[in-house]
Parts: C-alpha cells; sequence; structure tokens
C-alpha cells in the first residue's frame, strides 16, 4: 500500500491502522534547532476530539515523540511520533465483517488488496490521522517563525450556517445536531474555510507543484472531505472576468496587493502575499443507525443492515485541525523548497561554530 508519504523536503509519512496496537508518523528533513513548544502540541492534538458530545469514541491519545528530539529541540535527524491505541472495542465489527458499509471504503479495500482489516475501518478511518496533529502542530511552530500562520472556521454545520452568536452559534448547533442523532441515528457534515496568513510572495511552481494544487491534494487526502475550492471558488462560474480578477494597489510600505482576493491568494499557482484562502467540504458520517441496504460477500445475497460500532455525529470539527496540520506541513514544505526557511538547520551559522552551546544544552 504506498502513497503514504507527504512532501519533498519536508516530508511525513504515516502508518498504523484504527484497532491496531498504535499509529504514528515519522517526519524526515525537519530542520535542526526548533524548540518545541509541547504544551501547543499537547494542545492540538487535544483538538482530535474538540466537541466530545459529537462522538461516541473518545481516546486518550497517548503521544510519545521517540526520535529527532532530544532537550526539547528538534535534532535535524528524522522525528517519529508514535500514539497508542487503547479505547478499542473490535468485537462489534466482527458481525459486519462480510457485509461492506455504505459510504466507507470497505468494498473498495477489498476489491484493491484482496481483504478488509474489518477492526473499525483499519487504514481507512479517520482515526488514522492522529498523528498528523502533531506533526502539523510542529510544522505550525516552523512556519510561525517568519510570521505565517494557519486557522480554519466552520461556515455550515449540518445544513445551518454558522453565526458568530445567537440560535446559529457553533455551540448551539453542534448541541442541536448531538441531540438529534442521539434521536434518529443518523448523521451530518460542514463546511470549512482554512485560511493561511503571512505567506510571503514566490511559493509555488507554474505547473505540478502550484501551492493551491499541493495543499487541495494533502486535505482531499483526508477521509471524509469530498470538495475543495481555492478562493472564490465555485462562485468564479457566474462571474465575468471584470467581476473575479482582483485589481492591484500599493500598500503603505510600498508593496503591491491587491484589492480583494477572489484568486484565494494564488496567481499562477504561486502565492503573491495575499491571505491564501480555501473551503473545503465534509461528508456526513457514514457509519449511522438507520437500515441501508448493502451486500453480504459470502451468502451472495442483498442484506439490510445497522452499522455496528461508534461513530461520530458529524466530524466536521475534527477534521479542522487535521486540515491545519496538512496546511502546516505543505507550506513548511513549500518555504523550505523556496529558501524562506533553512533546510538543515536553525541555528545560525556563527552560533554553530560556538561549541561551548552543545556542553549549554547538554550539561
Amino acid at each position: 500500500m504506498g502513497g503514504n508519504t507527504l512532501g519533498r523536503v519536508l516530508c511525513v509519512t504515516t502508518w498504523g491502522e484504527s484497532h491496531g496496537e498504535a499509529m504514528g508518523c515519522v517526519m524526515d528533513g525537519f530542520p535542526a534547532g526548533l524548540k518545541i513548544d509541547f504544551k501547543a502540541v499537547r494542545s492540538e492534538l487535544d483538538r482530535d476530539v474538540p466537541y466530545p458530545m459529537l462522538t461516541r469514541r473518545v481516546e486518550e491519545n497517548r503521544m510519545q515523540f521517540l526520535s529527532g528530539v532530544y532537550k526539547g529541540e528538534t535534532l535535524g535527524t528524522p522525528i517519529s511520533i508514535v500514539i497508542r491505541n487503547a479505547n478499542v472495542e473490535s468485537d462489534r465489527y466482527r458481525l459486519i465483517a462480510y457485509t461492506p458499509r455504505p459510504g466507507h471504503a470497505d468494498l473498495a479495500y477489498r476489491l484493491k488488496y484482496g481483504h478488509w482489516d474489518w477492526r473499525g475501518g483499519s487504514r481507512a478511518s479517520g482515526r488514522t490521522w492522529a498523528p498528523l496533529i502533531p506533526a502539523g502542530a510542529l510544522a505550525k511552530q516552523l512556519v510561525a517563525l517568519v510570521g505565517v500562520t494557519v486557522t480554519t472556521r466552520i461556515l455550515v454545520l449540518g445544513g445551518i450556517e454558522i453565526a458568530p452568536s445567537g440560535p446559529n452559534s457553533l455551540k448551539n448547533v453542534i448541541n442541536q445536531l448531538a441531540k438529534e442523532s442521539q434521536e434518529t441515528g443518523d448523521a451530518t457534515g460542514g463546511l470549512v474555510e482554512l485560511t493561511i496568513d503571512g505567506l510571503p510572495a514566490g511559493l509555488g511552481s507554474p505547473w505540478f507543484w502550484r501551492f493551491q494544487a499541493d495543499v487541495g491534494h494533502a486535505i482531499l487526502s483526508v477521509p471524509g472531505i469530498k470538495s475543495f475550492e481555492v478562493g472564490a471558488g465555485l462562485a468564479a462560474a457566474d462571474l465575468r472576468a471584470s467581476e473575479f480578477n482582483d485589481e492591484l494597489t500599493w500598500t503603505k510600505d510600498g508593496r503591491v496587493t491587491s484589492r480583494t482576493n477572489r484568486a484565494g491568494g494564488v496567481l499562477g499557482g504561486i502565492t503573491y502575499g495575499a491571505p491564501f484562502v480555501v473551503r473545503f467540504a465534509v461528508k456526513p458520517t457514514p457509519s449511522i443507525l438507520v437500515p441501508q441496504r448493502t451486500v453480504d460477500v459470502i451468502k451472495g445475497t442483498e442484506v439490510a443492515m445497522v452499522t455496528e460500532g461508534r461513530f461520530d455525529a458529524n466530524f466536521t470539527p475534527r477534521c479542522q485541525v487535521v486540515a491545519e496540520s496538512l496546511a502546516a506541513l505543505v507550506t513548511g514544505d513549500h518555504m523550505m523548497l523556496s529558501g524562506f526557511l533553512p533546510r538543515d538547520s536553525l541555528v545560525p551559522y556563527e552560533d554553530r561554530m560556538r561549541y561551548t552551546r552543545i556542553d549549554e544544552v547538554a550539561e
């Protein structure tokens, strides 16, 4: 099973299954000399389940750095991160081992590999993306050194447009959807906006290394994310060029910038200093307690089934932190490719020649 690595200079390779002993990732190409804020990493990982009322599986997420870090600093060597699985209930999935679940990858995996690890969706489960969160947290800290930030906000949840306050505030809508899911056994999806601020001009390339294409490739790889649009996105199809084009002007510090941002911060696949803005849609959780029609691959019959196991009433909030992590990793990779961040070490060359620095750190 290939395709588990993201990036060209700053690379991250993931491994593990949803109900296996553990999951993890290896970051290669991360520069030496970053003093890690471990509290911030833990805080990011806690966002894996930001709203417990929306999910029936809450993991402790026991995280451990196995390599690449010494006395709180990155070494420039591969960083290995492992997260242990603890709250696992595999037996209930045994009942559906031969009935592929609608909306899941069960059938596709069986057709491609000749088998299917039925324990909680195995490698296809969104759970396996948890190790990317601490990896992305490190990438966020890396790009923050040059003033780059990655944020998201939910625009629509369960078909309801989110408002800053009132009945349609995020908190109220989440409580409403959680209650409805308990009553109906059904699930919902949502729409998220992601913004990268502080990007320098010049990231990306005109063809297959376009910045928005690489971010889109990463985010569309997340299970359940079904669409991706940049800037005005689909609305561009209904606009004339005179309405869509972003006119240019000067900033107070003498830089050229755009008056609007319908292009989403990229032109010709290359950033030009405006905020990079995208939106992505998250499908409803496919595991539901509503009867659905499928097939029994052993008996050769059609059957009605109710999905066993624990599922999220809406996993859109959980996709937020994963999408941010991936966007930060792609951004870090592009910034290293383009020379905005060093490839080997963040320690100034002069300080590397101060051999006493080693003693100061090692004590």
